[in-house]
């Protein structure tokens, strides 16, 4: 038992340290954090049978020597630099202290913070059923946002998020913008466009603004960093932009836009499918197939009406023209516009 806990050991600590280094160095990935979890688990259980067969070691140098002059060491002694080592790192965690800053910057986290989108306090999503999901941004008081989707039948509901362990996951960005089109507030956006500019999707890869062109250009205004990787000039000096929906929930708010943007994998068509020149007007990425469509619904700044059903607006156009507005002319798209049945939309104010 005792070189089995000891292999083991060694086995699943090497897997958790490599796992760790992979999501301190990489974006964010489902694989990646199942293998860390499930292994920083079974590390525990080794760690712990470890100790446990090691409980008379502790017992007999807690105890001190037993002769005055024992090579020994004392109890104290024995247990304070280990102690006064573990107070300190956890105080330098709860406070930012020397090194962990320091150790934090070589992250992916850190070196691509504008990038990573994360949702504001009060959103939640959750799976309803097989065919339908709600997003819910909740506001101070009691004011909030409820999306709700039905699946229409072109969408792969095994392929639902939060989904089964796979590269091709559907790409999803749900956000609010102003009349004017200036974006208010990103509520959600699938997790691997979210953390990451580019990834494996469908066995290549892609970025996301191949996969989501229309809420990535708006995504721009708050990261400050354009699909391309430049620095944007005009959003990286209008740093009085918000960036949140809360203030557009009031009872005498501007009207607003909520809107949804969605792309699968592997759904080509006559007009739109990779076997062409990158040239044609329906050329797209091998994998994608037809591109993202996009619906919304215009929330009326009159406080008496709550509820709103999203309608169909347009598409992201195909791989070779992805500049961010949307095209209107829908007239080669086919399954794509089926992927969504019903998306209802309840508003509440205070």
């Amino acid at each position: 038992m005792r070189h089995y806990v000891n292999f083991t050991l060694l086995f699943a600590f090497t897997a958790l340290v490599a796992s760790g280094l992979l999501r301190f160095f990489q974006a964010f990935s489902l694989a990646t954090t199942r293998i860390h979890i499930v292994f920083g688990s079974l590390v525990l259980i080794l760690v712990g049978l470890h100790l446990a067969s090691r409980l008379d070691y502790f017992r007999k140098m807690l105890r001190g020597p037993k002769e005055p002059t024992s090579s020994r060491p004392r109890a104290l002694p024995l247990i304070l630099l280990p102690v006064l080592t573990c107070v300190y790192a956890l105080t330098a965690c709860l406070l930012d202290l020397w090194p962990v800053p320091q150790l934090l910057g070589f992250s992916y986290e850190a070196k691509s913070r504008a990038i990573i989108f994360r949702p504001e306090t009060g959103t939640a999503v959750r799976q309803l059923e097989d065919k339908s999901f709600q997003l819910k941004r909740q506001a101070p008081e009691e004011a909030s946002i409820l999306v709700e989707v039905e699946w229409g039948p072109q969408f792969d509901s095994g392929a639902r998020f939060p989904t089964s362990f796979s590269d091709a996951r559907p790409q999803i960005a749900i956000w609010a913008e102003s009349s004017t089109g200036a974006l208010i507030e990103t509520f959600f956006v699938s997790a691997e466009s979210a953390y990451s500019e580019s990834f494996k999707w469908a066995g290549e890869e892609r970025r996301r603004v191949d996969l989501l062109p229309i809420w990535r250009h708006q995504f721009t205004l708050a990261s400050g960093v354009e699909p391309n990787g430049n620095i944007d000039s005009y959003s990286s000096a209008t740093p009085e932009h918000s960036f949140s929906v809360e203030n557009y929930l009031q009872a005498d708010a501007n009207g607003f836009y909520v809107c949804i943007e969605i792309n699968v994998p592997g759904d080509p068509n006559d007009f739109f499918h990779s076997d062409q020149s990158p040239e044609s007007d329906g050329y797209t990425f091998p994998g994608i197939g037809q591109p993202s469509v996009q619906f919304s619904a215009y929330i009326e700044p009159d406080a008496s009406k709550s509820y709103y059903i999203m309608d169909y607006v347009g598409h992201g156009g195909g791989s070779h023209q992805p500049s961010g507005g949307v095209y209107f002319d829908s007239s080669q798209i086919t399954t794509a516009r089926d992927l969504i049945e019903k998306i209802l939309v309840r508003v509440k104010r205070p």
